[in-house]
């Protein structure tokens, strides 16, 4: 993208709240489009493209900023999108914001249903009790139609832990279920758990059957809010193919870049 004008999006028209839309519509359009450096248009002009006010538009931009995806310009009343490494996304920002591959990377969803909890779940979920249901999506990661990582996420069903509606309004949306509760989930959430290693066996995971262990390694990770857990993910990332790029604000962890075990 070359020039500030030639990011093309549409009007928002889901049911979704319109600050999630302008942020997922601005996110597709960015990675499809544009390359890091690029000047994104102004905020007048952006508003009257997504047919949003301006504050509504501010607030998505804001989170943007927050999760790494764009960044202020050398003039900082400018706005571009983020260089790779110049401001990770945060801890809890999706998977697919935290990747960074050679080509372009794709999110499939292989599945979303209501299972039961087990044990590993409950324990880091801290739920008590153990008949709740969880919504769990399961994502296939690719690059050219290879395998970079796959995503098993779970959230508990139970009132007010998270915005299942946005999940079933954005059904078909090719996105992580973290993607998929939107940034103001991801905005009230903090980090509690994250742990790494080798990853064992990734034979029940799609797409993941023929990768070879040595190149695959697990990352483990709970966001709680108000103190609670409310998000687990373990996802199993291929370090040959993928790098993965995560940090947070000067007041948070340092920033943490990994691309080998």
């Amino acid at each position: 993208m070359s020039d500030e004008s030639a990011l093309a999006i549409g009007p928002v028209r889901d049911r979704r709240p319109l600050s999630v839309q302008v942020y997922d519509r601005l996110v597709g359009a960015l990675r499809s489009t544009a390359r890091p450096g690029d000047i994104i248009p102004p905020e007048i002009e952006l508003a009257a493209e997504l047919g949003v006010s301006r504050t509504v538009l501010r607030e998505a931009l804001r989170l943007l900023e927050e999760d790494g995806v764009i960044e202020r310009a050398a003039d900082p009343r400018r706005r571009q999108l983020a260089h790779p490494g110049a401001r990770p996304p945060a801890y809890n920002a999706p998977i697919e914001e935290m990747l960074r591959t050679h080509g372009q990377l794709s999110v499939e969803v292989v599945r979303t249903e209501r299972v039961s909890s087990t044990n590993w779940s409950r324990a880091l979920l801290e739920l008590a009790d153990p008949d709740e249901t969880l919504l769990c999506r399961e994502s296939l990661l690719t690059v050219d139609s290879e395998p970079v990582a796959s995503a098993l996420e779970l959230v508990p069903t139970r009132e007010g832990a998270a915005p299942l509606a946005l999940v079933e309004q954005a059904a078909g949306q090719p996105q992580s279920l973290l993607s998929a509760l939107g940034a103001q989930f991801r905005a009230r959430c903090a980090p509690s758990f994250w742990r790494m290693g080798a990853a064992g066996s990734a034979g029940s995971r799609t797409g993941f059957r023929e990768v070879p262990r040595g190149h695959l390694t697990s990352l483990t990770t709970v966001l709680s809010r108000g103190g609670r857990p409310v998000f687990l993910a373990k996802y199993l990332i291929r370090l040959d193919a993928a790098i993965l790029v995560v940090g947070d604000d000067s007041d948070g962890p340092d920033s943490l870049t990994l691309d080998a075990l």
